[in-house]
This record gives C-alpha cells, structure tokens and sequence, in this order.
C-alpha cells in the first residue's frame, strides 16, 4: 500500500519537494527526547530514593521565576507556530528568537540565585539539575540564533523545520519542569 503526501509551501504556490531530510529531522527529535529522558529519569530516580535531599534540593529553587521563564518559552512557541503557519515568517521568528534569548537570560539569573547555594552541596540532584537545565539552555540558546539565521532567508521548508526543533525545546522545557521543579 502507497501513500502520497503532498507536500505545500507556506504561501500555497507550488509544492515543496521532498527531500528526505523529515526523516532526519524525526530521528534528531526522538534522539532528544530520549537523551532528555534518560536525564530525567536519572533525577526521578535519586529523588526517590533519596527523599530528604529531594525535599533539600527543593527548597534552593526559585519556582516563581520558572514559571515565568516557562511563560516566556511558550510564548516563543507561539510565535514559531505563528511562523511556520506563513503568518509573517521573518518577523514571528525573530519574535520567537527573543522570546528564546529572554528565556536564557530569566536561567542565568536563576543561576545566579541557585549556583552559590547549591556547589556548596554534595547532593547528586543538584548535579543533574544542573547538567540537565544547562543542556536544556544550551539547546535554547543554540536554537534560538538558528531561528534568526532562517528569519534572514526564510524559505517554506526551512521555517517548518526550525519551528519543528524550537516546539522540541518548549516539550522538553515542559517535561524538565514538572519533574525538576514541581516533583
């Protein structure tokens, strides 16, 4: 059995050939999550069996300020989705990007906040947050300055595309968050 796709560009004109590379892309999404995954299980994990540095480790994070950088990076993804859907692409995401950028700078003051407290620990949760917030905001970061580059250029596949990854930061950030911050 055949299936046929047809494939559009943002503005309806003429379809977009396939290349192959949505395969690549869905490869580089699931690698993701499962790397993130196994992260987040690892943290899980400690703080089960761990509960008394788990209810430690809780007490050094700043959730307001989570919640408010989780509100900025959805925010972003609207404006990605925005983009992807032929909604002025350049200027949804550069929107996006800034959003991305804001959400950086809300994690490094968190970090600022949190890093004294918690190098002073030896509790093996403060490493993982660490480890997994920072892969986290190096993913955003990194995403964030691809947004602008496709925003100079934007082309119908490459806007799918980036939005497609930047959706896959904002999943992660809202699997990190319940279990890091609210668990």
């Amino acid at each position: 059995m055949t299936v046929a796709v047809a494939n559009r560009s943002l503005d309806g004109a003429k379809p977009v050939p396939d290349t192959g590379m949505e395969l690549l892309l869905w490869i580089l999404v699931w690698s993701e999550l499962v790397v993130f995954g196994a992260l987040l299980g690892a943290f899980l994990l400690i703080g089960l069996l761990d509960p008394p540095a788990l209810a430690a480790f809780h007490r050094q994070l700043d959730l307001p300020l989570a919640g408010f950088a989780t509100a900025t990076l959805l925010t972003s993804g609207f404006f990605a989705a925005r983009a992807a859907s032929g909604r002025k692409p350049r200027r949804n995401l550069v929107l996006a990007a800034l959003g991305g950028f804001a959400f950086c700078a809300l994690k490094l003051v968190a970090f600022s906040h949190e890093l004294p407290v918690l190098a002073t620990s030896e509790n093996r949760l403060f490493e993982l947050y660490l480890l997994i917030t920072g892969f986290h905001l190096a993913h955003v970061l990194f995403v964030a300055i691809l947004l602008l580059v496709v925003a100079w250029r934007p082309s119908p596949r490459s806007v799918e595309t980036v939005a497609t990854i930047w959706h896959l930061v904002d999943l992660v950030w809202l699997l990190i968050l319940p279990v890091i911050y609210l668990g």
